[in-house]
């Protein structure tokens, strides 16, 4: 028989209406996952991931969506990972595009992130992923919903 190695150490999930005035809820309710399990580095950068990704669903997936629809949050830590997802109910949306777009502007040493204030999210998610090593994708699921998917794995 082989030991499970991914045994849950925490899980919780949070719905909130798509509205920015949610943001303390959010934060509030990420709290909790800033605990002994996770270096504090990686905690302050899944919630700053988490503002950013709650932020976008709500002014871009759901800008012209009524303010009560639902985002969806879910995070979990086990002894390998520490992941966020979070739902959202836009249109389909091509981040890997984008951020394979933003990976070849950003490598232009004349790159200025300042010009490109609506696409910050892009360039935080990239960074993340490329000096960071976490797991960034966004997919489309049933029931028209989409997922960011922010994943790391945990080293002890």
């Amino acid at each position: 028989m082989s030991l499970q190695t991914d045994l849950l150490i925490h899980h919780s999930t949070l719905q909130v209406a798509s509205d920015l005035d949610e943001m303390a809820t959010v934060v509030e309710w990420f709290e909790q996952f800033n605990c002994q399990q996770l270096p504090s580095q990686m905690w302050i950068e899944g919630q700053t991931a988490l503002i950013e990704g709650f932020t976008n669903a709500v002014r871009h997936a759901h800008q012209h969506l009524n303010p009560q629809t639902l985002v969806d949050i879910a995070v979990t830590i086990d002894h390998n990972h520490f992941q966020i997802c979070i739902w959202d109910r836009g249109e389909i949306f091509d981040l890997e595009a984008a951020l394979e777009n933003f990976s070849q502007e950003t490598s232009d040493r004349n790159f200025n992130p300042l010009e490109h204030e609506a696409h910050w999210g892009c360039i935080f998610l990239l960074k993340l992923r490329i000096d960071y090593g976490w797991t960034v994708s966004y997919i489309r699921e049933a029931e028209d919903r989409n997922c960011l998917l922010l994943k790391k794995a945990i080293f002890n």
